[in-house]
């Protein structure tokens, strides 16, 4: 019998730079389910895309003057076609229909959000970033994340692990000595589907490789390493 997982995503490309190994495994087994919980409306990348400045990227020219919901589609976009890369059902695929505005993602409307999915499937897994980031961390991440670790020590959720940003595990491996990670790597092709949809360029169909744009680095160090870090949540682990 398939057991229902829930993915829950801050911004569009967490999914698959963060977690995309994860959803890739879980897709061949489960009933896997990915969650976006805010619009990534507040990236400079709508800015750069109006710059007049010459892009290395696309060999084109920044002259692309988008309304705020203009780049928010174009980052859904990216989303679900990363979520269909990794093999995530289009019916499992979910953008939460009251999601915050980039960067005002509190531990409460993270709690709202889970709680949401969890009325729906009230013994799924839960999967999502993790709280013990580095100082940088971006506070959605860490705000969903705590959230998770609340409803967790709270009996709501039963089995949770935490995927940590890759950008920054040499940064948790050093504050987090106590915790274990398992690493978990994927096949070239697979993954690089996914991680592609951000850097699709096509402004005729909505697309400006936003994801690509905003984290390239992060971009070219996953293609490289294609690896992926988990760690298991103990009912002893303490909030921080």
């Amino acid at each position: 019998m398939e057991e229902v997982i829930l993915y829950f995503a801050p911004h569009q490309d967490d999914e698959v730079l963060s977690m995309g190994i994860g959803i890739l495994e879980s897709t061949k087994l489960d009933d896997t389910h990915v969650i976006l919980c805010t619009d990534g409306s507040k990236s400079s990348v709508r800015g750069v895309l109006n710059n007049n400045k010459i892009c290395p990227h696309h060999f084109g020219i920044h002259r692309y003057e988008l309304s705020e919901e203009e780049f928010i589609l174009a980052r859904d976009k990216e989303f679900y076609e990363s979520c269909k890369h990794l093999g995530v059902k289009y019916e499992n695929i979910h953008i939460y229909k009251n999601r915050t505005i980039d960067g005002e993602l509190s531990i409460d409307k993270s709690r709202d959000i889970i709680n949401s999915y969890l009325e729906k499937h009230p013994n799924a897994k839960v999967r999502t970033i993790t709280p013990f980031g580095c100082e940088s961390q971006h506070l959605d991440h860490k705000n969903l994340g705590l959230a998770a670790l609340e409803l967790y020590m709270e009996g709501k959720i039963e089995n949770l692990e935490f995927f940590v940003e890759p950008y920054f595990i040499d940064e948790f491996k050093n504050i987090n000595k106590d915790i274990n990670l398992e690493v978990k790597t994927a096949e070239y092709n697979d993954i690089l589907k996914a991680a592609m949809s951000y850097r699709v360029w096509n402004p005729k169909i909505g697309r400006y490789a936003v994801g690509y744009h905003s984290t390239r680095r992060y971009f070219k160090r996953f293609k490289k390493e294609r690896l992926a870090y988990i760690h298991k949540v103990e009912k002893n682990l303490a909030l921080s």
